[in-house]
């Protein structure tokens, strides 16, 4: 039995959502960054702006036309296997586009502004919902640890771990805590992770406007950002709930259903549509982008372009800011100089660490 051809094609929905994301990020951040450097708030729109933009939209297509038919060859034959290191290339080959096209700007780089804004009260700045909202996929997975706990004698002595590409299951292990629990634990330490972000999002966070109709915009961005953290929590939680019950389930070695592929893609797509909609901060309702163009010198992120290694790596040891916007994409990055970031990073890498930890260390035991 081959998998569900929903499940098959995900590497392929993934890429061109990818290819996609690419096209259309150059012109969804601040108007006056273009390709991560601080820029005139008209320059994008200049006859060089556009003849950089096409040059890097062209190289976008090229990667695309190559990977992504691999992709779906993939998706058709058993070679499955091979679409995460294919969808790697396509971000790198997308990454090397926008570091060319970077190049091509720093020449027309600008200082941005001196002028600097500072809230001084918090105001609204809170995690949506308060804790009580953001403790929900926590007890989530404290609630499945005691419904397993209390039914314990109902789980097999093996419980499957792998599945192989025709859909059947080729790696077993036997019952233990550490094996029924390690899908729950690992869970808990991913929304730790994406907890403190929430927490970082609402108070390590500098404002680029302190008020007005920009910082009323750069408000409303800040809280759906959060709100859809939020979200994938919760996606996280029960997703993570349904792999540590599966074996209670009545055929718990049924290859998992194509709603457990499906869900992640849907939340991806419309994260994707809900930021794309609102561009960097807020910055594409067009109030937004009617203000912008008419200050006298460009305000960026306020962050110097020094501080930008290889434009999307932000590196200040002189900033106290754990979080910063970014500035090629939309959402936030860390200040990886502050050694707060590493910690959060390291929780987030813990499930593709743990992962690959326990698969070679059952490699290494055969």
């Amino acid at each position: 039995m081959n998998p569900p051809l929903i499940v098959r094609i995900m590497p392929l929905a993934m890429g061109i959502l990818a290819a996609l994301v690419h096209w259309f990020i150059p012109r969804l951040t601040r108007p006056d960054l273009y390709f991560a450097v601080t820029v005139a708030p008209g320059f994008r729109d200049s006859t060089e702006g556009r003849s950089i933009l096409r040059r890097y939209r062209l190289e976008v297509i090229g990667v695309s036309a190559l990977a992504l038919p691999l992709l779906a060859a993939c998706s058709l034959t058993r070679a499955l296997a091979l679409a995460p290191l294919l969808i790697l290339l396509l971000l790198g080959g997308c990454f090397g586009a926008f570091y060319r096209a970077r190049r091509l700007v720093l020449p027309h780089a600008v200082s941005p502004t001196t002028v600097r804004e500072a809230q001084v009260t918090h105001g609204n700045r809170r995690i949506p919902g308060g804790w009580v909202i953001a403790s929900g996929p926590f007890v989530l997975l404290a609630a499945c640890a005691g419904y397993l706990r209390t039914h314990w004698s109902r789980i097999p002595a093996r419980l499957v771990m792998h599945w192989g590409a025709r859909g059947q299951p080729d790696r077993w292990a036997a019952r233990s805590a550490g094996v029924v629990f390690f899908p729950l634990l690992i869970a808990a330490a991913v929304l730790l992770g994406m907890t403190l972000i929430l927490y970082g999002i609402a108070h390590w966070l500098r404002p680029i406007y302190a008020g007005g109709p920009q910082g009323a915009r750069e408000s409303r961005f800040r809280r759906t950002i959060s709100t859809l953290l939020l979200a994938v929590e919760y996606c996280i939680a029960l997703l993570f709930s349904w792999i540590a019950i599966r074996p209670l389930l009545p055929d718990p070695y049924q290859y998992p259903p194509a709603a457990i592929a499906i869900l992640p893609g849907l939340i991806a797509v419309a994260m994707v549509a809900i930021l794309m909609w609102l561009g960097q901060g807020g910055s594409r309702t067009p109030p937004a982008q009617r203000l912008q163009s008419e200050s006298p010198k460009p305000v960026g992120d306020r962050t110097d372009d020094r501080c930008w290694k290889l434009g999307v790596f932000y590196f200040n040891r002189d900033d106290p800011s754990v979080m910063v916007e970014k500035r090629f994409g939309i959402g936030y990055t860390m200040n990886f100089a502050h050694p707060l970031a590493w910690a959060i990073l390291l929780l987030l890498l813990l499930v593709p660490i743990a992962i690959t930890t326990s698969i070679l260390l059952r490699h290494a035991v055969r």
